[in-house]
């Protein structure tokens, strides 16, 4: 026991005598670390407490996607995703926008303090811009990638019957993704098929995905944005961004093809059992 105690009394001597270090290398001008926080920073009126109010057993099914009783384990976990990931994306918007409110009041607190103000301005402007397309971004991924392991799921589950392997399906000229539609349509001839708009938005989002994955691109080319007009019958000119309204209409578009594809998939292995 005495070993432990010198043990752990010597990490909090040497924990403090690394504070005191820091303290006497930091510019406490020009430093926003906790170690060197102002006093007045410490007292000021512009620290404040974030306090919102949250249900906090969220249990509202999400709008998009709701799974018929009995139905297959892949549409059950699509739907729980969903759910899920609308709730989250809730309750961030609401802390986000509490947070951004607290922000304003901070930086003008400072207002009359030169130094303070930028000091926080900068990072007041950062935070404003960077945290919502983060959050907004990272909403369109995780719906993007649900949407695509149902694809996936259904396409194994499809191919199995057939006595084919995943990869088999998987052509190397195209995207998985328009690999398992594509072999979906053609497996489910004359009950599933996507109509030209969500053919066109679901290769939209793929694009934003990978642009945004891949090099921090989150801007949406003119192109784009005019194709986006055309498929939420928006008025020309219209500046597309990834918000709440591409998100809401994600999630629709995403949830419709769902429904019509578990319907048509229940429909077709009632009449393949029956062969």
């Amino acid at each position: 026991m005495n070993f432990f105690k010198k043990l752990f009394g010597k990490e909090t001597k040497e924990l403090t005598t690394e504070v005191q270090h820091l303290k006497s290398e930091c510019d406490p001008s020009n430093c926003g670390c906790k170690v060197c926080e102002h006093d007045s920073e410490k007292n000021g009126d512009y620290l404040k407490d974030i306090s919102i109010k949250i249900e906090t057993i969220p249990c509202e099914p999400n709008p998009y996607f709701v799974v018929n009783d009995g139905s297959a384990k892949f549409f059950e976990e699509f739907e729980i995703r969903m759910t899920t990931l609308i709730r989250m994306y809730n309750i961030n918007g609401i802390f986000l926008k509490e947070y951004q409110k607290i922000s304003r009041e901070s930086l003008t607190a400072t207002r009359n303090d030169a130094k303070e103000f930028s000091k926080y301005s900068k990072c007041y402007f950062i935070n404003n811009n960077a945290f919502k397309e983060i959050h907004h971004m990272s909403s369109l991924l995780n719906i993007f990638m649900i949407f695509e392991v149902l694809l996936k799921n259904v396409t194994k589950d499809l191919a199995y019957d057939r006595h084919l392997e995943l990869e088999e399906i998987q052509n190397k000229n195209m995207s998985y993704l328009n690999s398992y539609i594509l072999f979906i349509e053609e497996t489910m001839k004359n009950r599933f098929s996507l109509d030209e708009n969500e053919r066109n938005f679901i290769g939209i989002v793929r694009k934003i995905r990978n642009d945004y994955l891949h090099d921090y691109m989150s801007e949406i080319p003119e192109s784009i944005e005019k194709e986006i007009v055309k498929i939420f019958n928006l008025r020309e000119g219209k500046r597309i961004v990834v918000d709440e309204f591409f998100i809401e209409n994600t999630c629709k578009i995403f949830g419709n093809i769902a429904k019509r594809l578990e319907e048509c998939y229940w429909d077709y292995k009632n009449k393949f059992l029956e062969k």
